[in-house]
């Protein structure tokens, strides 16, 4: 029989979880090495890492480690005076203990003499509190729970049981901040450490949850070398049940660390090291002597838990790009208030725009943790941070990693939202908590408007679908709309061989897109000589937007549908000849639109024609009847854009937002069967319970316009230099997404 077995257990996890599972082994590394250096002969039952262990998706989440069943057959046959259970704080959740059932039912067959759970630092900031008492009643068969920090607990059980005596039935916690002057350094030679590199490579490579670092080199191992942060932030919960002394630090002499690694890199061809500190880098020397270890050594290192970005040199920068392949550091927020009077973690945010600035000169990758939704927040400060994001990413090419704020039990945060009933009910899933679900609400926000918050930026983050660039073929045009964006422009076409110039150039820039508008396109004599030049030199889609009036005619429509066009979108305002004739200018326009879009149509079909339709004050009201008209001749896309301040535009023709909320709400509560409508040039904030319809056209960051005889222009840029926000804008959602409203200049007809 042996002396002791510690169990590291295979993982039941959310599909959201978070912090790092499959580096939990370190916990039965540190709990057998203390039983070690007490005398004992110890080894590790290992259903982590052991041969055969992966990440697998199940129908409710993930299984990390071996096949359970087998798991609990070798639990069946355990002889040992001492079982030392590894709880970790992915066993302290509801699925996590019902899979507990099952091993400890499992255990009731073995021949142990004292049972114990222990739980052991692992790094991450979001431990899961369990109640002690709770686990014993919940299983009878356990002796002993160890809460905490569980090293100086379970040398006092070593010596007790060697003294022949059995601890009574109980829970003991670590409530001071020991030393860790003379913690042995984890046991790894007690795994299959080649199992244990290959079990990491397959889960740190896994498509369906990809992990934080790469995934090479192969020869990984985790390590803790000092405990406690003295910020305090309201909610971490790393240091849970040490109350004030979880801010005392304390650190492995570096020394010591030092030997570790020179033992491992020789004995176990260790590659890389991934440091699970709370602060790396809180004391100067410290982090120095970290860093010329790793550089003689030829260690790589990962830092997942992240480095405080104020206490960070330019030196340091440059020496970490040759040993990580990727930095972290927090802001959480942007607000210099919040970060001292609610989140007690008092960071200068100016730190971290300054380490992203330096990375960006070095090449290091560098991820950004954010968080919004604390309790005391206000909806500007929420919108603040997700701007600084947005800055960070398009500046310097910052990975943002925007996360919800989560009351946690045991932590500051949720003790306060407890108290002040912020918290509706704990949730089955908290790891869920933290990317998808917020649970806080104040009377400040709601959850649907953290909700709405962070999907803005995630969305203005995403990569373009396509690069796209516009040309604006001719100035001239048969119709003459009121409100026409161009319409107070020369009326000259462009030379088609500088056309060509320009499209060539921007193909080689990586553009795959291209629309070709007006003006009215078809006016130009060589629309179809740049449509074919458009394929020639790659384009993948060509769209062109015309007013239909030429496609009335049979064979020029055919023409059209033969050039290679990808797609034509028709403008179209009004249900009927006298509201297009009063919008154009010109009697028989709507006939010839209409017949232009019945013959493209059949040509073409559905799926590539669709129709834009300008929303301005005297068509408002007709847009229901223009929906009909549109569903009965197939239309199965339709943009409708409101008037912008370009051109002819006045003030006058923009809609009223009380009409257009109505109007457009009800056509989006009651789309025709079978069409898509897309809201263009509408802040979200007019469309309530439509805002995503309304948001969908300001991600326009890499589309390009090419005017007739100029250079070209980002689109973002041209049609936000015409929006503005007001103050209502710092508490919308929707900030980060929407350059705010359309402003007229002044109206010198007064219309």
């Amino acid at each position: 029989m042996s002396d002791a077995i510690v169990i590291r257990a295979p993982v039941p996890l959310s599909f959201n979880f978070i912090d790092y599972p499959y580096l939990t082994f370190l916990g039965a590394c540190q709990a057998a090495a203390v039983l070690k250096k007490a005398g004992w002969h110890v080894r590790i039952l290992d259903g982590l890492t052991a041969a055969g262990a992966d990440l697998v998706g199940q129908k409710d989440g993930f299984r990390l480690g071996v096949d359970p069943e087998n798991f609990l057959e070798l639990l069946k046959k355990v002889e040992a005076r001492l079982v030392v259970f590894h709880l970790d704080s992915y066993l302290r959740t509801g699925r996590g203990l019902i899979w507990l059932d099952r091993m400890i039912g499992a255990l009731d067959e073995a021949r142990v003499e004292i049972k114990v759970f222990a739980e052991m630092v692992t790094g991450g900031m979001h431990e899961l509190w369990l109640d002690g008492y709770e686990l014993l009643a919940r299983y009878p068969a356990i002796d002993l729970v160890l809460r905490f920090e569980g090293e100086r607990m379970l040398q006092k059980l070593a010596a007790e049981i060697s003294n022949g005596s059995k601890p009574e039935r109980a829970v003991w916690e670590e409530t001071t901040a020991f030393s860790l002057d003379y913690l042995p350094e984890p046991a790894f030679e007690s795994l299959d450490l080649e199992s244990t590199f290959s079990f990491l490579q397959r889960v740190l490579s896994s498509s369906s949850r990809p992990g934080p670092f790469p995934s090479d080199p192969r020869r990984t191992l985790p390590l803790v070398t000092s405990r406690g942060c003295p910020f305090g932030c309201v909610f971490c919960s790393g240091r849970p049940g040490l109350g004030a002394e979880g801010r005392k630090v304390r650190a492995v002499p570096w020394g010591r660390v030092d030997e570790w690694l020179q033992r491992w890199r020789r004995d176990f061809g260790l590659e890389r090291v991934v440091i699970l500190d709370d602060v790396c880098n809180l004391d100067r020397s410290r982090f120095n002597a970290m860093l010329e270890s790793l550089e003689r050594l030829h260690l790589r290192a990962i830092f997942p838990n992240g480095l405080r970005a104020d206490r960070l040199r330019q030196e340091d920068i440059r020496r970490l790009s040759r040993l990580t392949p990727q930095m972290k550091v927090s802001l959480e927020s942007a607000s210099m208030r919040v970060q001292k009077e609610v989140l007690m973690k008092n960071l200068d945010p100016e730190s971290v725009e300054r380490v992203a600035r330096w990375c960006r000169r070095e090449d290091l990758p560098l991820q950004v943790h954010c968080l919004v939704g604390t309790a005391g927040e206000t909806k500007e400060e929420i919108n603040q941070t997700l701007d600084m994001a947005k800055r960070l990413a398009r500046r310097h090419g910052v990975q943002p990693l925007v996360q919800f704020a989560v009351p946690l039990p045991g932590t500051p945060l949720g003790d306060t939202c407890r108290e002040r009933g912020y918290l509706e009910k704990a949730p089955e899933d908290w790891h869920a908590c933290f990317q998808d679900r917020p649970v806080i609400e104040t009377p400040e926000f709601d959850r649907r408007f953290l909700v709405q918050a962070v999907a803005s930026l995630r969305r203005v983050l995403l990569p373009p679908a396509g690069r796209k660039v516009i040309v604006n073929l001719t100035y001239r045009c048969n119709n003459h709309c009121r409100f026409c964006a161009v319409g107070d422009r020369p009326p000259r076409d462009a030379d088609a061989g500088e056309v060509l110039a320009a499209l060539e150039r921007y193909r080689d820039m990586g553009y795959r897109l291209l629309d070709i508008d007006g003006g009215e396109p078809s006016l130009h004599p060589d629309l179809f000589d740049v449509i074919r030049a458009g394929h020639r030199v790659g384009y993948e889609k060509i769209t062109v937007v015309t007013n239909g009036r030429r496609l009335s005619y049979a064979a020029y429509a055919r023409k059209m549908a033969q050039s290679g066009v990808g797609e034509v979108l028709v403008s179209l305002h009004a249900p009927d000849a006298a509201g297009q004739a009063d919008i154009t200018g010109v009697p028989e326009s709507f006939g010839q639109t209409t017949t232009g879009l019945t013959n493209i149509l059949s040509e073409l079909g559905p799926e590539r024609v669709a129709v834009n339709t300008t929303l301005v004050r005297t068509n408002l009201e007709g847009v229901p009847r223009l929906a009909d008209l549109l569903s009965n001749r197939g239309i199965r896309r339709w943009n409708l854009q409101v008037v912008t301040p370009f051109g002819r535009a006045r003030p006058g023709q923009v809609p009223d937002p009380q009409d257009l909320r109505r109007v457009l709400g009800g056509l989006l509560d009651a789309a025709p069967a079978g069409m898509k409508l897309q809201v263009i040039n509408c802040p979200p904030c007019l469309l309530p319970g439509h805002e995503e319809s309304a948001a969908v056209d300001f991600d326009k960051a890499a589309r390009d316009m090419v005017f007739v005889g100029a250079s070209g222009e980002n689109l973002q840029a041209f049609l936000a230099s015409k929006r503005a926000r007001d103050r209502r804008c710092r508490r919308c959602p929707h900030l980060v997404r929407c350059p705010g409203h359309y402003v007229f200049g002044q109206d010198p007809d007064g219309k």
